[in-house]
């Protein structure tokens, strides 16, 4: 196990400072701790190679959060622009690419050409992944067929109000309602 950072042990103030020099991505490691002994004072400064450490983790992190973005953007942009569920159903797509890649591991021969072995605590917990999430998927169809349930009640009932305010009869308007909610005459 590594050690800790010695800079994850500084004062929160002193780290900010250094995370913020290195966000901004125009400072060498050398002005930033010039910069933090002048801000700070030469004992909460951290040295050169330390820093240095940091900002490679630093920036690994931040590489990796912007695949992420990325990743994410591409998918959300695959699914639709639906603003409802779209997190969602990017979880629900990349789950199901990955049940999908451990089963085909699974069938792939051996390096020696024979069968697999199949760890069968790895297969139950496939099992148990793929259940979960198709019933995850079915509680989100469900919400989201009562949302676009409760808006289609919510525009019927204003449209009657609408038109009663106008003097329609109430017949024409239940009528009206009726139609909008998609019931039959």
């Amino acid at each position: 196990m590594s050690r800790k950072s010695s800079i994850s042990k500084l004062p929160l103030p002193v780290r900010k400072a250094i995370d913020d020099a290195l966000k901004a991505g125009r400072f060498t490691l050398d002005e930033i701790v010039a910069s933090i002994k002048g801000e700070f004072g030469v004992a909460l400064a951290p040295s050169r190679s330390a820093l240095g450490r940091y900002s490679e983790r630093f920036e690994e992190v931040g590489k990796r959060m912007r695949q992420s973005r990325e990743v994410a953007q591409v998918w959300a942009d695959r699914l639709g622009n639906e603003p409802s569920g779209d997190i969602g159903k990017l979880v629900m797509e990349l789950l199901r690419t990955l049940a999908f890649d451990a089963t085909l591991a699974m069938s792939e021969p051996g390096e020696d050409g024979g069968a697999v072995v199949v760890d069968p605590k790895a297969l139950n917990s496939l099992a148990l992944a793929i259940h979960r999430l198709e019933t995850a998927g079915r509680h989100n169809i469900e919400r989201e067929e009562k949302m676009r349930k409760a808006a289609f009640e919510a525009a019927a009932e204003a449209a009657v109000k609408a038109v009663k305010k106008k003097g329609i009869s109430a017949t024409t308007s239940e009528s009206i309602r009726r139609e909008i909610l998609g019931i039959g005459a």
